[in-house]
């Protein structure tokens, strides 16, 4: 179960040493350890106020806007996995966090992934909600998930698409899935259309071709998982017609250092659906942790 919260958050910016400007939510004590979170494909960081509001009585939380989404600057970017592990990377640096647990949902969580690998001294522990990069997809899977994005029109996505998406990304959508719709939806209208479908088509190609699910194994820090077992996002079951839980046990068994919790009737936003639970869960392992480390 989730709890209700309202979607207000103070709102910060930073900007980078090349003039971009990002937008993020901080909350909690500086001074206590640092979780930073990265949102998915075409949302923002107020998908993570469920957890942040509990989590902030004992960790220093930060929820970042990824260039192309939120409030942050839009642009002639890159829009790639590694563009945005740069820009995590960057922000680190002005923010001065040396030490982070890094927790993504979705595409974020692919970014996560990556971030860890390229700078594991950084990176204290993952935390990931339904990341992509569990699936593997072959050269020729890639090929086919491209054309059918493009033959579904999904690049075209307008606010009637945004809608069916976020609830389709809920096992039961409820007054909350609104919430983010109607966030999400103020975002297309307030900026430039053709930029946000450039950035969803640069994200969803980048997702394809700098795939992690290989380097799972080369992650030394412990990761903790999120699923929901009724994810319809994760397999894609055209090309995968297995189980959510069958994924993410494959790519599990590649993680040197892994628990995994799994919720039936749950779909992606397994943060928010079940987020009592998650936050109980996640305080519960950081906890261990910085008994055990000292983080």
């Amino acid at each position: 179960m989730f709890a209700s919260q309202k979607m207000n958050p103070a709102i910060h910016y930073i900007e980078l040493s090349d003039g971009m400007r990002i937008a993020y939510l901080e909350e909690g004590r500086s001074y206590k350890p640092t979780i930073l979170f990265i949102h998915g494909l075409a949302n923002a960081a107020l998908v993570w106020q469920w957890n942040i509001q509990f989590l902030k009585e004992h960790f220093h939380c930060i929820a970042i806007d990824l260039p192309g989404n939120g409030h942050s600057s839009r642009g002639n970017f890159p829009y790639s996995i590694n563009f945005y592990c740069q820009i995590i990377d960057e922000f680190m640096d002005a923010l001065n966090l040396n030490s982070v647990v890094l927790c993504g949902h979705s595409m974020g969580g692919q970014v996560a992934i990556q971030s860890a690998l390229n700078n594991p001294a950084r990176i204290q522990q993952l935390i990931l909600m339904a990341p992509a990069g569990f699936e593997y997809y072959t050269p020729e899977e890639a090929i086919l998930f491209r054309s059918a994005i493009t033959l579904g029109n999904f690049l075209n996505m307008d606010e009637l698409h945004i809608a069916q998406s976020i609830q389709a990304s809920f096992f039961r959508p409820n007054t909350t899935t609104q919430t983010i719709i109607d966030a999400l939806n103020h975002f297309i209208r307030q900026n430039n259309r053709e930029s946000y479908r450039r950035m969803l088509d640069l994200s969803i190609a980048s997702m394809l071709e700098d795939q992690v699910f290989h380097k799972l194994k080369n992650i030394h820090c412990e990761v903790l998982v999120f699923f929901g077992e009724e994810d319809m996002l994760i397999p894609n079951r055209f090309l995968h017609p297995v189980s959510t839980l069958k994924i993410a046990e494959k790519a599990c068994a590649q993680i040197i250092q892994v628990t995994l919790h799994s919720y039936p009737m749950t779909g992606h936003f397994v943060h928010i659906e079940q987020s009592l639970e998650v936050n109980a869960t996640i305080l519960k392992h950081l906890k261990k942790v910085s008994t055990s480390t000292g983080f």
